[in-house]
């Protein structure tokens, strides 16, 4: 096999289990700026499993359904507070949010949300960081219904 070399393939899709935080950084090695630290490994499983139930509960037909936008953007912003996995938050959340989406409105969505934020990469991570630390989701919603 072309990477059965590769240890990453080990962990594909398992959820991460480090002891060290999962932090969100950019810049400088040396001294990162620390835009979000997610929750402890220990809590993922359990953070996702009360995501998923959310998730179930809140589409439609579930015990309580939320507006497409609404549900969308709260599930994206929870998905990514989590950040579950060691790589690929990022595309998995914007698919859950897609498909979000298209659960609300009975058909899939006519647009790419990942070419939609692409467009909008900076102020998507600045809305991201400053509404995962505060979790005031009235302006990140706004923010996020407007780029949709």
């Amino acid at each position: 096999m072309l990477l059965s070399h590769d240890r990453r393939l080990e962990t594909i899709g398992a959820y991460r289990q480090h002891a060290e935080a999962m932090q969100i950084v950019s810049g400088r090695l040396d001294r990162p700026p620390i835009h979000f630290e997610a929750p402890p490994s220990e809590r993922v499983m359990p953070e996702m499993e009360r995501y998923a139930d959310w998730f179930n509960k809140t589409g439609p037909g579930g015990a309580k359904p939320l507006p497409a936008l609404t549900r969308a953007g709260l599930g994206h912003l929870c998905f990514e507070s989590i950040h579950p996995f060691e790589d690929g938050n990022g595309r998995l959340g914007r698919a859950l949010a897609e498909k979000s989406l298209a659960q609300n409105i009975g058909q899939p969505t006519l647009k790419s949300l990942a070419f939609t934020i692409e467009k909008e990469r900076k102020a998507y991570y600045d809305q991201l960081e400053q509404h995962q630390k505060t979790l005031q989701v009235t302006e990140w919603l706004v923010w996020f219904a407007e780029v949709i």
